[in-house]
């Protein structure tokens, strides 16, 4: 691993990893970093790091070596450049953001090590409710325990937003917590909750079609269909009872029909007039164009007759004095140009001439259309009062009619009113009664899927098996180890170590961590309470990363006496778990300067030493 920025490069190797240093050289830093570089930048980190520009590193995933240059910025979408290390063929590189809901280095880190990417529930008491992600750095809790925990907590126990996805990274692990179970169980509850709305719904459409006479569907349609041929049949007489008028009062028809061809003749006429008003305004708009341009040929051939003796004899910018003799033939004795042939009097004549032929003809025919128009109004006029005498006379005859046939149209009136009114009640019932009867179908469709579900999930009942064995596997490794560090307190007969099944905390002969008597005797536990988790994962084919950093190792020790065996215990523990275990699992060791006998025992591991005078970062 690179600081880059910082001038350091720390070597580790596949087993066994030792680094000491002086209270405040940089220790939790290079953890707090190596985190950085596998997930999230840490809040927080001390003024120094700031000079770093990013944190680049060699870092072994699954089987393969991949070169990871981390950029040191705390957004989320700081981009992660990938690279294969691979000799023989073109290596694969990638560019991914630390986090996001798409492509992303945390998602990049848990398909290489064959984590499992999926999300759970925020609050167990709601398996169905919202979910969250379970991301890599909620895996690399169970990898890094910092110097500031490992007297003190369990992964990060006491702290509420680490808490719920410690445990459900252990159910992970462990099988009690299956993905694809969970997606089921997620499922059961969805359609159960499906089923109940259904069953909310009939009730209350049961209740409601109870109080009618209608609680049969075919009953239902059998009426509404009655009532919607007797309304067909009701606006047949009022159609044959509109035709009757016809033929009992001719002179009616005969208006009606006057009325209706004056009523045709008035929209063709209102036409024309809107066709005759524009073709005038168009003809106005001609005439005067056409004057204004005799107007400008009547200015150019007075001017072409009076200015043409018209000579300078001065310059008119500079009042010097000009002859014709100073230019050429045919050129201006001002500014020596050619001068532009100007057309003939009698040319502009005889086009003044035509002007004034088409201003004449242009005249008339606006006369023309102005009489028309004028006769076309007259007759509009007329037709306009045509219209209001016919329609008078229709609507007298017509109101004679509906008088003498006043009580038998009423009552019609009222009968289709009615009918209407029952048929947008009925139809109403008819929505009502069929959607009842499509969520009486729709819930057992439903409950038959669930039942299809349940069954799904009463298949995955042997995995809580190998959960059981699994968790018992973790209790008896991790007694193990308590008992070659011969944690005192408790003899070998009586030490006893049990997972609790709720908490998924250790408990050390009926003792829970936060009971337990001292600091240092939390740290013993918390080192083989952590190792066996790694060591088991392994054995028994278990996703979990197989990196493990402890930081402040001997930080609750002495170095004599009985502490300094228990610091020896320790680390014989680690450098044999490292070797038995090399090339699958990775253990840092972080401490503060122990004793010379410890450190001459485990020299080969020991790759970075830091001072006060060589503290991690350097200056430039």
């Amino acid at each position: 691993m690179e600081l880059v920025g910082g001038g350091r490069k720390v070597p580790f190797h596949p087993g066994l990893n030792i680094i000491q240093g002086d209270i405040t050289s940089g220790k939790t830093t290079l953890v707090r970093l190596i985190s950085a570089l596998l997930g999230p930048m840490p809040s927080n980190l001390p003024p120094e790091v700031e000079q770093l520009t990013a944190i680049r590193g060699e870092v072994v995933l699954g089987n393969t070596v991949w070169s990871i240059y981390r950029p040191r910025t705390t957004t989320s979408t700081a981009p992660v450049e990938i690279s294969e290390i691979v000799h023989g063929r073109e290596p694969s590189s990638t560019r991914l953001p630390v986090t996001g809901n798409g492509p992303s280095y945390g998602k990049f880190l848990l398909e290489q090590l064959g984590l499992p990417s999926v999300s759970v529930p925020r609050a167990r008491s709601d398996p169905s409710g919202a979910l969250t992600p379970v991301s890599i750095r909620d895996w690399l809790n169970y990898c890094i325990i910092t110097g500031d925990e490992l007297d003190t907590q369990v992964f990060g126990h006491l702290r509420p937003w680490r808490e719920e996805k410690r445990r459900w990274v252990f159910e992970l692990v462990y099988g009690y917590y299956d993905p694809e179970l969970a997606i089921l169980r997620a499922e059961l509850r969805t359609l159960e909750l499906q089923i109940q709305e259904h069953q909310k719904s009939e009730a209350i459409s049961q209740r409601f079609l109870a109080q009618t006479p209608f609680a049969s569907a075919e009953a239902l349609d059998r009426e509404l269909a009655g009532r919607r041929q007797q309304l067909a049949e009701l606006v047949n007489r009022r159609r044959n009872l509109a035709g009757g008028m016809d033929r009992s009062r001719p002179e009616l028809a005969r208006i009606r029909a006057e009325l209706l061809a004056a009523r045709t003749r008035f929209a063709a006429l209102s036409e024309q007039l809107s066709g005759l008003a524009a073709q005038a305004s168009d003809l106005a708009d001609l005439e005067q164009q056409l004057r204004a341009q005799s107007a400008r040929l009547t200015r150019a051939i007075v001017a072409d007759e009076l200015l043409v003796d018209f000579d300078f004899v001065v310059c008119p910018r500079c009042g010097q004095g000009v002859s014709p003799g100073r230019a050429e033939d045919g050129h201006c004795y001002l500014c020596f140009q050619e001068p532009r042939p100007a057309p003939s009097t009698s040319a502009l004549l005889a086009e003044q001439e035509r002007i004034a032929s088409q201003i004449e003809e242009t005249t008339d025919v606006l006369r023309e259309r102005l009489a028309a128009r004028g006769q076309l109004e007259a007759e509009r006029s007329a037709l306009d009062a045509e219209i209001i005498e016919l329609s008078r006379r229709l609507d007298e005859g017509t109101s004679i009619f509906i008088s003498d046939r006043s009580s038998q149209l009423q009552q019609e009136a009222a009968e289709q009113a009615t009918l209407e009114a029952d048929i947008r009640r009925l139809t109403e019932y008819s929505e009502l009664v069929h959607r009842y009867q499509a969520s009486l179908s729709d819930r057992e469709a439903l409950r038959r899927e669930a039942d299809a579900v349940e069954e799904r999930i009463r298949a995955y009942g042997i995995k809580r098996v190998d959960a059981e064995g699994n968790v018992r596997a973790l209790e008896q490794r991790c007694l193990e180890y308590l008992r070659e560090l011969r944690i005192p307190d408790f003899s070998p007969a009586e030490l006893q170590v049990h997972i609790n099944r709720s908490t998924y905390l250790p408990e050390v002969s009926g003792r829970a961590f936060e009971t337990l008597s001292s600091q240092g005797l939390k740290t013993l536990v918390n080192i083989a309470h952590a190792l066996a988790h790694h060591t088991v994962a392994i054995d028994r084919g278990l996703p979990l990363p197989g990196l493990l950093i402890l930081d402040g190792i001997s930080s609750n020790a002495g170095q004599k006496g009985f502490d300094l065996a228990r610091i020896r215990d320790v680390y014989d523990l680690l450098a044999r778990t490292a070797q038995w275990y090399l090339g699958r699992l990775q253990i840092v060791a972080v401490d503060n300067e122990v004793n010379n006998a410890v450190s001459l025992e485990h020299r080969e591991s020991l790759i970075l030493g830091l001072r006060q005078s060589d503290r991690l970062i350097r200056g430039l």
